[in-house]
């Protein structure tokens, strides 16, 4: 959070002389139009930053709870990003809507282009996150079919067939025995069907808050339209920065958790007939390597989740800058 915290300040301070694509297009307003726009800029900012501050901490006391409620076999760990993302798009789409200032005598134009959801960013930046969520719901299925009951009869373990033991005759080992075992946490039932229903969930606010942006009222002075387009697009960015970010932390954290368990499935120990040593334990090919390569795919998911929270603070950071950055007209005193 610290981290977090820190990279929030930095950003927000931007050198003076670093111009945004928002700080120029406000620049080349006109001084009326120029007014509004930093009035609407002022708003938009402020809607984000409480969003991403809301946001962040929904996450961060959902995922202490999973210390305190101990009955809840850590569930709330799981859900911590994806109730951070729903809070912050909740705070986005209740703020109250600020509408473009007009003239009283200024002619208005109406824009009669078609816009959707998917209007204001590039295809990819829309389809990844949508075919990743789809993925984890699969994934959750999949890991719930496979999942055992612990001894609360809740399906939160994973069984296998493994080495029980074996017994030692004049030097040798003999009559090997295999048992069932059990390894968790594991997304079972227990943890899947709460994931599965807060992501579809997930998935609908997200698409209606970016239709809610698409389809909000256009200014009515075609000077503003390009302006107007690039906030679009920065709510957009905002939007599916942080919604991803939340994405990406909890699939990097389910998928670490799994690996985890499918790591201690697949490794039997070795039978020995020193029974009062230790035995050495060999890896089970191949879900012994395929655990390994989950928990690496992971760790990668949550730095790429880390870059993407911080682009929802550069987003933040580009409206606070185009609001407060504005170059005035310098006035030439005579002499």
């Amino acid at each position: 959070m610290a981290l977090i915290v820190t990279a929030l300040g930095t950003i927000l301070r931007k050198s003076p002389n670093s111009r945004t694509n928002l700080q120029r297009l406000v620049d080349q307003l006109s001084s009326g139009e120029k007014d509004a726009a930093v009035a609407y800029l002022r708003r938009e900012w402020q809607v984000l930053l409480v969003a991403l501050l809301a946001g962040m901490a929904a996450s961060v006391t959902v995922f202490f709870l999973g210390g305190s409620l101990t009955s809840l076999h850590g569930l709330p760990y799981a859900l911590a990003g994806v109730v951070g993302a729903l809070v912050a798009l909740l705070v986005v789409n209740l703020w109250p809507r600020v509408q473009w200032l007009e003239g009283e005598r200024q002619t208005r134009v109406a824009d009669l282009e078609p816009r959707n959801s998917m209007s204001f960013g590039r295809q990819w930046v829309f389809v990844l996150p949508l075919v990743s969520a789809v993925l984890l719901i699969l994934g959750l299925v999949l890991a719930g079919s496979y999942s055992s009951t612990d001894e609360n009869g809740l399906h939160r373990i994973y069984a296998y067939r493994g080495l029980s033991g074996w017994g030692v005759d004049g030097g040798q080992v003999v009559d090997i025995q295999y048992n069932m075992n059990a390894t968790g946490p594991f997304p079972g039932w227990f943890y899947g069907v709460p994931l599965v229903a807060c992501t579809v969930l997930f998935i609908v606010a997200v698409y209606w808050t970016l239709r809610r942006i698409a389809l909000a009222p256009r200014p009515m002075s075609p000077e503003l339209f390009t302006l107007d387009n690039a906030l679009r697009s920065l709510q957009t960015r905002f939007v599916m920065a942080f919604s991803s970010a939340a994405l990406g932390f909890q699939l990097a954290g389910l998928g670490f958790v799994t690996g985890i368990a499918l790591l201690n499935a697949n490794r039997d120990p070795v039978p020995t007939a020193d029974l009062s040593a230790v035995p050495s334990t060999v890896a089970v090919e191949p879900g012994h390597t395929l655990a390994i390569v989950l928990m690496v795919v992971s760790v990668a998911i949550a730095v790429t989740g880390l870059v993407l929270l911080f682009r929802a603070i550069a987003a933040v950071s580009d409206a606070v800058a185009a609001s407060h950055g504005i170059r005035r007209p310098v006035e030439r005193v005579p002499f």
